[in-house]
């Protein structure tokens, strides 16, 4: 993929998403490891510490080193890899954290804000989760930062952002970078949003709230920027050799070509069991 670097001067975009097919890096972006869950959201943890013994063969780095080796074409060498999990769901503590301990591998959990506020907030934005699913506490939270798992927001309420006007969207935006910034006690500069959903009102909120990158999950053609850098889905029923796929530097640029949607109604009607991404799409409109 590729987005800018922050070595760039100001506006300097990507002007062609098929670029992207000369970037080394991707940016992966898990939801949550459990066992029992009949959700697009969740992977198994044999299957995640699988994953990760073969990401340990490679480089896997943190968000801010990968933006900050970028080139100007935001391209870093051959391998490197970045792990992100979106929602904060419980179950990175007990199935992911240990699992990327013992591999020693790096990683961004993007929170959603209010749950850490007094007053809580219920899993209400992703209706296959389980009755009673969990977000980390902070006791967790501050657990997990301390041996070097960082931290993101995920908006402050997992609204739609695209359906608020711009001050709305600005001041949820702002209230989770602040909230989490007092929690965590260190600045929080990395958004996801919400379902993957943006746009130019949603960039500019993002900005003015404070944060100096946000992170995508697209499903289409888009142009790459500080704001809109594209991350690869990994859903259930990926093994390594979709995971392979999906760190190569041909998966982003080809789920924008003609033959994507054709190759997904193959798999679906085959059976195909690499699941290169036919839940994809059901994966970014839950969550």
């Amino acid at each position: 993929m590729t987005f800018r670097s922050p070595l760039n001067p100001p506006g300097d975009r990507c002007r062609n998403a098929f670029l992207w097919h000369d970037c080394r890096v991707t940016i992966l972006c898990y939801h949550t490891v459990e066992r029992g869950w009949r959700s697009p959201l969740a992977v198994t943890p044999e299957t995640f510490e699988e994953h990760c013994a073969w990401l340990a063969r490679r480089r896997v780095v943190s968000l801010d080193e990968a933006i900050g080796q970028t080139d100007r074409w935001g391209r870093l060498p051959r391998g490197v890899t970045a792990l992100t999990f979106d929602d904060g769901f419980a179950g990175l503590y007990e199935h992911a954290w240990p699992v990327l301990a013992h591999f020693g591998l790096p990683a961004t959990v993007f929170l959603v804000a209010e749950t850490l506020s007094p007053e809580g907030r219920a899993v209400d934005w992703a209706p296959t989760a389980p009755p009673g699913t969990r977000t980390l506490d902070l006791d967790q939270v501050l657990e997990m930062q301390a041996t070097g798992i960082s931290f993101g927001s995920h908006s402050y309420a997992h609204h739609d952002l695209i359906t608020l006007d711009a001050d709305e969207c600005e001041r949820d935006l702002r209230a989770s970078r602040e909230l989490l910034e007092d929690l965590l006690k260190r600045r929080v500069p990395h958004l996801a949003y919400p379902r993957g959903l943006h746009n130019d009102t949603v960039h500019r909120a993002a900005e003015g709230a404070g944060f100096s990158y946000a992170f995508s999950l697209p499903e289409g053609p888009e142009e790459v920027s500080r704001y809109t850098i594209p991350r690869a889905v990994i859903i259930p029923g990926n093994g390594v050799p979709t995971l392979r796929f999906k760190t190569s530097r041909f998966y982003l640029p080809f789920r924008r070509t003609p033959l994507w949607p054709a190759l997904r109604t193959v798999a679906r009607k085959t059976g195909f069991g690499l699941r290169l991404g036919q839940t994809d799409m059901e994966t970014t409109q839950e969550n």
